[in-house]
């Protein structure tokens, strides 16, 4: 059964809607929470990102990965915009943003993007993990590629859960890592710290592959992770 990128967009701009509406109208100087995971930024500034960035996709603007300078003025342009009025930008957006995802005219950048930072949002809320639901699938398929994709010397395997993923080139060092689909998709979405790395359930030596694990790069400052359900 094919993962459907844009449905996971889809359930993740309606919970982060939702929780959004909520905290503005019941405790709106949770908007001004710092976020963890995004030095600099709080949760406003996520909120205003991912909006930026789903404008910035179907309007053409973004012809590759957006750069420090991009996300800042995504941000820097709503700055002070009551958050109501940042979700009423986005929310037009999400259909044409599930379409393309779906059909493929859209990479997955997006939707990975937008996963990625509920993630952030939740666990500087300090609020449990999502229902696994189509996130669990969209971050089996991105850390599944990640894994395979590893050319290091050596041989790394990760089982999560019922999957057990294996990268590596074969000849050096192996290493198994036991770890739940969550834990896993932060990490390697740089959402860890290294000595939080190191410490999840290794068998083997994980210093040859903490930094192959890391999209954006490994992190030394640690980030409180969600609760559970």
């Amino acid at each position: 059964m094919p993962v459907l990128l844009g449905d996971a967009y889809r359930d993740a701009h309606a919970r982060i809607d939702t929780r959004m509406r909520s905290l503005a109208a019941l405790d709106p100087d949770a908007l001004g929470t710092a976020v963890p995971a995004c030095p600099g930024w709080t949760v406003h500034a996520v909120v205003s990102h991912v909006t930026g960035l789903a404008a910035d996709a179907l309007s053409g603007r973004l012809t590759g990965p957006p750069d420090d300078e991009w996300t800042a003025g995504q941000v820097d342009q709503r700055l002070g915009v009551p958050v109501e009025d940042v979700l009423a930008e986005w929310a037009p957006l999400v259909g044409p943003m599930v379409a393309g995802l779906n059909d493929r005219t859209i990479g997955p950048p997006p939707c990975a993007d937008l996963l990625v930072h509920e993630g952030d949002l939740v666990e500087a809320l300090g609020e449990a993990v999502p229902p696994l639901g189509e996130w669990g699938a969209v971050a089996g398929l991105l850390c599944g590629g990640r894994v395979k994709g590893i050319r290091e010397p050596g041989t790394l395997t990760v089982r999560v859960g019922d999957t057990e993923l294996v990268g590596g080139t074969g000849d050096g060092p192996t290493a198994t890592l036991t770890i739940d689909r969550w834990e896993f998709f932060r990490g390697v979405f740089s959402r860890r710290s290294v000595d939080q790395m190191r410490a999840w359930d290794w068998d083997g030596d994980p210093e040859p592959w903490l930094a192959p694990l890391c999209v954006f790069g490994t992190r030394t400052d640690d980030v409180p992770p969600a609760r559970e359900h």
